[in-house]
């Protein structure tokens, strides 16, 4: 399975949410794993979970989006929306929520997360075009904590650019002092094509400037070696050279 979630990890994000380009990968693999057919849609669909959860990966339910973290996983499938108090069932290939039910909360601190979650939800609408935010209230071995996630996403496969933003942060409910942790992490698909084609450029160019100048040294180098005949601006009379002396005394060399 870890070599599926590098493959997923390496693949376009256009890939990874288009759900028909993502179960083109799924038949990629499985025609050319070299395993029965049950066993790589097993070892693909735990991959692709676990690569929906380490992404906050958003799904529908009942027109409102919700995000996919180990926060939320309630186990065998099952998540849970805190906002609306209500477990839902996911398909980590289609990424489609099904089984909608009720799910009681813990109430000790629905006050607390509920207050973070209407100010974090306004504050993502104003920060992020096109994000999602889901707050929830855990209890952690240190203690009570507020949790909230945030995931944005735009991609534009036709101008070749796709990013992502995905954070997490965390406090504990220890008063009357509390530390507050969190995580930042940025998906730029443009900016590492850009980097990959520059190295690219500047490998080239350094290759043909050094060609170039190794020619031009070759060019002085042939022309060093050749022989400089005289301009004496005059015709040669091929008569006078052949019954010259010397070419004369050369044919009775010959002779003898």
């Amino acid at each position: 399975m870890q070599g599926l979630l590098v493959l997923l990890l390496y693949s376009s994000l256009t890939h990874l949410l288009d759900v028909s380009k993502f179960r083109r990968i799924y038949r990629i693999y499985r025609e050319h794993a070299g395993l029965d057919q049950s066993v790589v849609t097993l070892l693909f669909y735990r991959a692709a979970a676990q690569y929906n959860l380490d992404q906050f990966i958003p799904v529908e339910v009942k027109n409102q989006n919700v995000l996919l973290t180990e926060y939320g996983d309630l186990g065998k499938g099952y998540f849970l929306d805190p906002a609306r108090k209500i477990s839902f069932k996911v398909n980590h290939m289609s990424k489609e929520a099904s089984d909608v039910q009720t799910y009681a909360a813990q109430a000790n601190m629905e006050t607390w997360r509920s207050s973070v979650e209407s100010v974090l939800t306004a504050y993502v609408k104003d920060h992020y075009p096109y994000g999602v935010c889901t707050v929830y209230g855990k209890t952690l071995n240190a203690g009570k904590a507020i949790i909230a996630c945030i995931e944005c996403h735009k991609y534009q496969p036709n101008v070749f650019w796709n990013g992502l933003w995905k954070s997490e942060w965390k406090f504990v409910l220890s008063p009357p002092c509390t530390e507050v942790t969190g995580t930042i992490k940025v998906r730029n698909e443009l900016e590492t094509a850009t980097n990959f084609v520059k190295l690219i450029e500047n490998a080239d160019n350094a290759f043909q400037v050094d060609l170039m100048d190794n020619y031009q040294k070759l060019d002085i180098l042939l022309k060093g070696l050749r022989r400089h005949l005289p301009f004496t601006r005059t015709t040669l009379d091929w008569n006078k050279v052949i019954n010259s002396k010397v070419v004369k005394e050369m044919d009775l060399g010959q002779g003898q």
